[in-house]
């Protein structure tokens, strides 16, 4: 699968910082938006698992949410999650709405990534492939992992099977239980990253992990997801901790 322009591009090798949206309702959705922005962020993640959870949107409402969320959003590109309940997700929510509301997110036009698990049901991952065809939003493909962190060989395998399906960005978040561990990630990304064209994302999350969410671009990643309202994985950092942070280490 080629490469698809995209409005906004997570480039490789670049640091670009992400602050997740977990508002519950319209009204907070378009307030956080707006802190957001004001924080000075690259991207905005809508993780529309976290609003109004386990009801249904017409897909012109989940359309018009989107247009609302983009026009209050003059330089940040925009991430839509539906997260599943098996890879931290907020609750659960039948394969079909899901799928549906990605899609809905596709065709918006609003949209430059879309996070789908690569584990995700046939059924639920082949119609939103379909629907990237035509389309120029791109497929921000992840795994996620919140009990341990796998063998470098396997993480390796991991992110060869993300770019076989197509995926744009891959993206992997595992929960290391040593430092052995952090290096094992950063070692498996560092590897990958020289053999592949597509950026990358490799969070080791928790506060041991905190050198991958900091200096993303010395680990073979590019994108730092950094709290906003709400913290939406363990170790998460504010925006404003992450670029102190990189100040102090010369990376700016």
């Amino acid at each position: 699968m080629s490469m698809k322009k995209a409005f906004k591009l997570i480039r490789k090798n670049t640091f670009i910082s992400c602050i997740p949206l977990i508002s519950a309702n319209r009204n907070e959705l378009l307030a956080d938006v707006e802190v957001g922005v004001a924080n000075g962020c690259d991207f905005l993640e809508w993780r529309r698992d976290h609003f109004m959870p386990g009801e249904q949107l017409t897909a012109a409402e989940e359309q018009n949410l989107l247009n609302e969320i983009k026009t209050r959003m003059p330089d940040q590109g925009l991430i839509y999650t539906y997260r599943s309940h098996l890879e931290g997700g907020v609750c659960e929510t039948r394969d079909e709405i899901r799928t549906a509301a990605v899609i809905a997110a596709i065709k918006s036009n609003r949209v430059d990534y879309v996070d789908v698990e690569l584990n995700s049901d046939p059924t639920l991952l082949e119609p939103i492939k379909e629907a990237l065809k035509t389309s120029e939003t791109q497929w921000l493909v992840s795994h996620h992992n919140f009990e341990k962190t796998p063998a470098t060989a396997e993480i390796s395998a991991v992110f060869r099977v993300m770019e076989e399906a197509g995926g744009d960005v891959l993206k992997l978040a595992v929960m290391p239980q040593s430092m052995d561990d952090v290096r094992h990630l950063i070692q498996a990304t560092l590897t990958y990253n020289e053999k592949s064209q597509k950026p990358m994302i490799a969070i080791a999350m928790g506060s041991l992990g905190s050198i991958t969410r900091i200096a993303p671009d010395l680990c073979g990643g590019s994108l730092t997801f950094a709290a906003g309202a709400g913290k939406t994985a363990p170790g998460q950092l504010s925006l404003e901790e992450i670029i102190d942070l990189r100040k102090r280490m010369a990376l700016i």
